[in-house]
């Protein structure tokens, strides 16, 4: 999650360099809020900043941690959960101050980053909605509502030990019916990015030392108003995935382990706030401003994952690993007992080749 928050941070600083900001109209406090609830995790966070209003670029505040961060004893901030579209919340906490998770290397200064922790006691379910509201030291109050997503469930590579093979299919569905009193989810879902992490064990033939390594390949983003969805990446794809991630060593061989399957699906109005963010590239540079943040700035939305783990490879496509011209010179091996030319084999030369 922080990652992704990091990167509408940034979205942030890009607009704030709108040069229609008026620097002479009456200063009003600007508060900036970032979280992404997800019903799977243990723990949510949240962000809140300042926002930006000065003679200077934006960018000449990033480097100064008062510039962005509120002095906690200025700002309180809490969390209510809302009955679908009722008016009223039916239970209100503080979040917890966390300062425990360094904010990423890059543009903005770490010096008094700090977060919002969702209490424990304030669990996130897909039938509610949930409202952050920061009041600030005059009284004032910015605050963004959310749904919250329902569930994705994975059906294929299946969760059955002798069927969990993958075979260049992935398929999934989302429970996510909106109506009833007790509904799957409160907003819905419109985009998904799968990932598939590819674990190996590395062997290197001159040292005999041995390791375990992990490399993770992002699928295209898939977006979709339907609820069932097929997606195929096939065992050419994977390869050359592959070969465009690993190192070409002649003294390495490699032997795949297993892989997983993750499913990350995000909710209708967090892609459109992505996708109005965006830098323009166009001749004309005005874009339509979207926030759901009342009396301040920034996009409070949800989204979940699912995770079908330890996935064999489907033999054909083990042996079209080892021998593709694609991932020959990776070194791609396997042990087959009772192969009178040796038990380990290899491609060399486009050719299988046992030891």
């Amino acid at each position: 999650m922080k990652k992704i928050l990091l990167a509408l941070t940034a979205v942030a600083a890009l607009n704030s360099c709108d040069n229609e900001v008026d620097i002479n109209a009456e200063y009003q406090d600007l508060s900036i809020i970032y979280g992404m609830l997800n019903p799977k995790l243990d723990s949510n966070y949240v962000r809140v900043q300042r926002g930006y209003l000065g003679t200077e670029p934006a960018s000449s505040s990033v480097g100064q941690s008062d510039s962005l961060y509120y002095d906690t004893a200025d700002i309180e901030v809490y969390i209510r959960e809302y009955t679908k579209d009722a008016t009223t919340f039916d239970k209100e906490a503080p979040l917890i101050y966390d300062n425990s998770i360094p904010l990423d290397s890059g543009l903005f200064t770490g010096d008094g980053y700090y977060l919002y922790r969702v209490p424990s006691e304030m669990t996130i379910r897909n039938e509610k909605e949930y409202e952050v509201a920061v009041i600030r030291k005059d009284g004032s109050e910015a605050s963004a509502r959310t749904g919250i997503v329902g569930e994705i469930v994975i059906e294929i590579p299946r969760a059955t030990v002798t069927a969990k093979v993958y075979n260049g299919l992935i398929q999934f569905r989302v429970r996510q019916d909106l109506t009833g009193n007790n509904p799957d989810a409160t907003i819905k879902m419109t985009a998904y990015q799968p990932l598939i992490k590819f674990h190996y064990k590395e062997v290197n033939l001159l040292t005999k030392v041995e390791e375990f390594k992990t490399t993770t390949i992002t699928l295209p983003l898939v977006e979709s108003i339907f609820d069932d969805i097929n997606l195929t990446f096939t065992g050419n794809e994977l390869n050359q995935a592959l070969a465009e991630r690993l190192e070409k060593n002649p003294n390495i061989i490699r032997f795949f382990r297993s892989l997983d399957v993750e499913i990350y699906g995000a909710s209708e109005e967090l892609m459109t706030f992505i996708e109005l963010n965006k830098p323009s590239t166009g001749i004309n540079q005005n874009r339509p401003d979207y926030s759901q943040v009342i009396n301040g700035s920034g996009i409070l939305s949800s989204r979940t994952f699912s995770r079908r783990l330890d996935v064999s490879l489907q033999t054909q496509l083990y042996d079209r690993l080892i021998v593709s011209q694609t991932t020959c010179d990776l070194n791609f091996a396997r042990f087959e007992m009772g192969n009178i030319n040796g038990d380990t084999c290899w491609c060399v030369n486009n050719e299988k080749i046992c030891f």
